[in-house]
C-alpha cells in the first residue's frame, strides 16, 4: 500500500523512499571495478588493431619509431606488395638540423638507408597544417591515389601501438568507401599491451588515444580538399617508379 507523503506547515514533506543497503553500494563497487578492470585489460588491443585486406599497396604513417621502419620493410617483403607509401606532415622540431622538413620523407629517407629499393618508394605528404593532420595526411594519400592509382580498391596502413584505431577510421573516412582500409599496427618497445598502465608513456599515450578515439567516432565531421594534384608533394616519380637518382627529397 502506497503512502501519502506527510507536510509540515506546507513547506516539508517527509515520505519513504528506496535507498541501497550496504551490499548494494558494495555490487556497485564491484561492478565499478570490474569495468575499470576490463578497460585496463583490453583497451590497448582496441586501440591497436591488426586487420590486413588483399592488397599489394602498403601505407606507412612516416612519424613513427625507427624500430616500426624495421617492421614495415618486413611486411613489405613478406606479402608481396608492389608499392609502399610514406604519408606524413612538416617536422615540429628538428627540421633546422636536418634536410628533411616532412616525416615522410623523414621515414622514406630513412627507409632507404636501410637498403629498401627506392624503384617502389613513394612519399606523400602534407603542407603546413595546424589540425586533424592524421586526417590531412590521408586526404593527400587519397587525391594521390585517385590521380595516379585509380585502381585501386584497397591499402593496408601501418602505424605505431594505439594511435592505429584512430588512424584507420581518419583514413577510411577520407579514401571513402571505394577503397578499404586495413590496419596494422606495430606494438610499442616501452609498454606493453596488459601492462601499459604501469608505465608514464603508456598511461599518456593510451588515454590519450582512448579521448582521440571518442572525438573522431562521435565528433569528427569529415571534409574533403579541392579537386587537384595533392599539395604537399610526391616522391619520387608522380607517375610511376623510375630509380633512385629520380628520388626527391621533400
Amino acid at each position: 500500500m502506497r503512502e501519502r507523503a506527510v507536510k509540515h506547515f506546507g513547506v516539508v514533506s517527509k515520505r519513504n523512499r528506496w535507498g541501497l543497503t550496504v551490499w548494494g553500494w558494495l555490487s556497485i563497487l564491484l561492478i565499478i571495478v570490474l569495468a575499470v578492470f576490463l578497460f585496463l585489460a583490453q583497451a590497448y588491443s582496441f586501440l591497436a588493431p591488426i586487420h590486413r585486406e588483399k592488397t599489394d599497396i602498403l601505407v606507412l604513417e612516416g612519424a613513427v619509431p625507427d624500430y616500426v621502419l624495421e617492421s614495415a620493410v618486413k611486411e613489405f617483403e613478406e606479402n608481396q606488395y608492389r608499392l609502399l607509401i610514406t604519408t606524413g606532415t612538416p617536422l615540429e622540431w628538428g627540421h633546422l638540423l636536418i634536410e628533411f622538413g616532412n616525416t615522410a620523407s623523414l621515414a622514406a629517407n630513412s627507409l632507404i638507408k636501410m637498403g629498401f629499393d627506392s624503384t617502389v618508394l613513394v612519399t606523400v605528404a602534407t603542407d603546413e597544417i595546424r589540425n586533424d593532420r592524421t586526417f590531412n595526411s590521408a586526404l593527400e594519400l587519397a587525391s594521390y591515389l585517385r590521380q595516379y592509382h585509380p585502381e585501386v580498391k584497397a591499402i593496408n596502413l601501418m602505424s605505431y601501438g594505439p594511435h592505429s584505431r584512430r588512424s584507420q577510421m581518419l583514413f577510411q573516412a577520407a579514401l571513402g568507401k571505394e577503397i578499404k582500409v586495413g590496419i596494422i599496427a606495430i606494438k610499442s618497445y616501452y609498454y606493453g599491451p596488459n601492462d601499459w598502465w604501469r608505465s608514464g608513456k603508456g598511461f599518456r599515450e593510451v588515454m590519450n588515444e582512448v579521448l582521440g578515439y571518442i572525438f573522431v567516432k562521435f565528433f569528427f565531421v569529415p571534409y574533403q580538399l579541392p579537386p587537384g594534384p595533392p599539395k604537399g608533394g610526391v616522391s619520387p616519380a608522380r607517375a610511376g617508379f623510375r630509380g633512385k637518382n629520380d628520388f626527391l627529397t621533400q
